[in-house]
């Protein structure tokens, strides 16, 4: 076995030289025999027209269902404020049915509020699935289309030249394959 010590200095530097080119010939001819891509999934899904227009839908959507709360916590509020009145007065046999109703009133508003926020939480998923199964789509006939041997979520890459980002022809035919659906 020949050891680096033994060699001279010069033929050591060669003999590296030489390792060192064949391997970059062989990673050289593995890289054209491959064609990579990438694509920023959380961008192409935030920046759909799908999505925003999804965004909308749902922030009318949780604007109506936070009128019908505000307007319950507007009656709690003034409950709460005639049994404040009211403790000040001496005790009728009416208090003991108000407090009952107002811990009703509580009781119906937390359970609003749960409705309203798991309602918007299911829409919200629905239209994600949605969006995603056809982000998925685009980028897999993309990907045929072009040839690709693997694409890449931007996740995890920790490192692609730009040249190998596809997420706006992505984006453009997201947008195209999903225009219809508003």
């Amino acid at each position: 076995m020949i050891k680096p010590s033994s060699l001279s200095m010069p033929l050591y530097g060669a003999v590296l030289a030489v390792l060192v080119s064949v391997g970059l010939l062989c990673s050289s001819a593995w890289a054209e025999s491959y064609k990579l891509a990438f694509v920023d999934v959380p961008r192409a899904m935030a920046a759909s027209d799908a999505a925003k227009q999804a965004r909308d839908i749902l922030q009318k959507k949780l604007a109506a269902k936070q009128q019908e709360v505000s307007s319950m916590e507007a009656e709690i509020k003034e409950m709460k404020a005639d049994a404040k009145k009211r403790k000040g007065v001496a005790r009728t046999d009416a208090a003991p049915d108000q407090e009952g109703e107002m811990r009703s009133k509580l009781r119906d508003y937390q359970r609003l509020v749960e409705d309203n926020q798991a309602a918007i939480d299911r829409e919200n998923g629905r239209w994600t699935k949605k969006i995603t199964e056809a982000l998925l789509k685009v980028i897999e006939e993309i990907g045929r289309e072009e040839g690709f041997t693997v694409i890449f979520g931007k996740g995890q890459v920790l490192f692609a030249a730009g040249s190998i980002d596809i997420t706006d022809r992505v984006l453009v035919r997201l947008n195209e394959r999903t225009k219809k659906w508003f």
